[in-house]
């Protein structure tokens, strides 16, 4: 520590001797202390600990802080007279990932996952890997979990054992610990690193998961007033996508985002540092004094917005959702689904759920109207990522969702190793169809030249 601690290091002393005194300070077990900090510092200063694992000023504005939370809480610690080994012990324990941290830092993995102290996977683009390192026991996992979920503002304990938090920008992480966990085991966390600012148009056209007129559609409905929803599994890079075309937006369209953890990063700034771009950032809390994705489009809608987006449909805030995609507003979205015309029975579902009085097939006639344009993403066993399907929807008929499959992803075969395991899968993007008369005629009323409309009307083979 340098000398700019040298008068924390004298207030810490003189509280060491009156704690020695038997005076009004008592002097703590370092566990004691530790959890007081681990406290304070995730609810007052999360943004600071979640970039801890990137930046050295961020560990120096730690390591502030912890010293200034010592002193001002006039905390001691037994057997410990200095305060700079003080601080760089509750450092170290607060921020260290330890087996982790090469993995968190690596920026070609993509997913952690640890099944108990003894079992963690690491996941890449093209593989997954068994690690061959453990953590030393059952407790050492338990506390990096509670550690990594300290990283967002979120206390893993007895009463609340389970928890979605954020370890850092873009990285996000579900954990669980005993008693929702077996003690042998300690604990078990699912990491997953999303780094949408990266994706771009070429990534996209050079990993074959989209062909520049697909990315060409999407783009152009999105800035010209359709809607789009992005269907799939976990893992299969929604969040990325929604990102990419994001920032395909024209920098004077008003975008409100809601998210419950930091992944989109949509500002975008001059040389002076100034925004050039009209975008804002909304994030959920969690207890205590919840603030929900609902409550935020309720707030998001009194802003303006010519795009909404929030980020994932999980619930009831669905029906708010569609209704936004009804009244003049673009939504882009995301949500759980395995194709692109269940992902709309998906919507349907997640509607019901907040009540309402409206018949189910005047619902789904709703969600058609709010989300004209479906895009199906899936990560298939050779571990790359396609658009399987862009689809556009005109109507239901008998309480099914009618429409057009305007792009399709078609498996020519498989190639296979000598085990019999998948590592290629052979396919071809396909056009499909044309764009609906009426959705032409939304494009060409949202400004798109007749020109660029024809190129998505024509030459589609039905």
């Amino acid at each position: 520590m340098n000398n700019r601690f040298s008068v924390n290091d004298l207030i810490y002393r003189a509280n060491k001797r009156r704690s020695d005194s038997g005076e009004s300070i008592k002097a703590q077990d370092y566990g004691e202390i530790l959890d007081k900090l681990q406290r304070l510092i995730a609810k007052n200063h999360s943004a600071e600990l979640a970039q801890v694992l990137y930046s050295e000023e961020a560990e120096e504005k730690l390591k502030d802080l912890i010293m200034r939370y010592l002193n001002s809480e006039q905390l001691v610690a037994k057997n410990l007279n200095n305060i700079s080994e003080l601080v760089d012990a509750v450092y170290y324990d607060m921020a260290g990932m330890g087996l982790l941290s090469p993995y968190l830092k690596d920026g070609d993995v993509e997913e952690i996952n640890i099944n108990g102290f003894s079992g963690i996977w690491v996941l890449y683009k093209d593989k997954k890997v068994r690690l061959n390192e453990i953590f030393t026991n059952s407790e050492a996992c338990s506390n990096i979990v509670r550690k990594m979920s300290r990283f967002g503002n979120v206390i893993l304990d007895g009463s609340k054992p389970i928890g979605d938090s954020f370890i850092a920008r873009g990285i996000r992480m579900s954990g669980a610990i005993t008693p929702c966990v077996d003690q042998d085991s300690g604990a078990i966390a699912s990491i997953r690193k999303q780094k949408p600012s990266y994706i771009t148009r070429e990534n996209l056209i050079e990993w074959d998961t989209a062909t520049a007129e697909e990315l060409d559609f999407l783009t152009l409905c999105v800035n010209n007033g359709v809607s789009v929803a992005i269907a799939g599994a976990t893992g299969s890079g929604k969040t990325a996508d929604m990102g990419y075309i994001l920032s395909c937006v024209s920098l004077d369209r008003r975008i409100v985002t809601i998210e419950d953890t930091r992944e989109l990063s949509l500002a975008q700034f001059d040389e002076n540092g100034m925004m050039i771009n009209d975008v804002i950032h909304l994030l959920t809390k969690e207890e205590p004094n919840p603030i929900s994705m609902l409550d935020l489009l309720k707030l998001s809608l009194r802003l303006h917005p010519q795009i909404l987006v929030p980020a994932e449909m999980r619930g009831k805030e669905a029906l708010t959702v569609q209704e936004a995609g009804r009244t003049g507003h673009t939504i882009v979205s995301t949500l759980h689904a395995n194709s692109a015309r269940t992902a709309y029975d998906r919507i349907l579902t997640m509607c019901l759920e907040a009540g309402t009085s409206l018949s189910e097939e005047r619902l789904l006639k709703n969600i058609v109207e709010a989300f004209p344009i479906m895009l199906f993403k899936m990560q298939l066993p050779d571990m790359s990522r396609k658009y399987m399907e862009i689809f556009e929807a005109k109507g239901v008929q008998n309480g099914e969702v009618i429409g057009n499959t305007l792009f399709k992803y078609v498996v020519d075969h498989y190639e296979r190793d000598e085990s019999g395991k998948i590592t290629k899968v052979v396919g071809v993007h396909k056009r499909l169809g044309c764009i609906s008369s009426t959705l032409a005629e939304r494009l060409l009323i949202g400004g798109v030249p007749k020109k660029e409309i024809q190129r998505f009307a024509e030459g589609g083979t039905q």
